[in-house]
């Protein structure tokens, strides 16, 4: 299920466009690359479901899931 990583940039950061990946690690793993640089107010959005997600929260549902099967 594909994945949309959004951000908004910190004062004098350059905007970076959304991204988005085959599957949650591979977002989770761009989301935390753009903590790295400064953005802020990053979302992650599962395209299938329409759920939104914070890094935290794509962390718990990652886990969640794995916990399922």
């Amino acid at each position: 299920m594909p994945f949309i990583v959004n951000s908004s940039p910190g004062a004098g950061l350059r905007f970076e466009p959304s991204a988005t990946f085959p599957d949650a690690k591979a977002a989770l793993g761009w989301a935390v690359g753009l903590e790295r640089r400064g953005m802020r107010l990053i979302r992650i959005r599962d395209t299938v479901s329409g759920d939104t997600f914070d890094e935290r929260g794509l962390r718990d549902e990652i886990k969640r899931v794995q916990n399922a099967t």
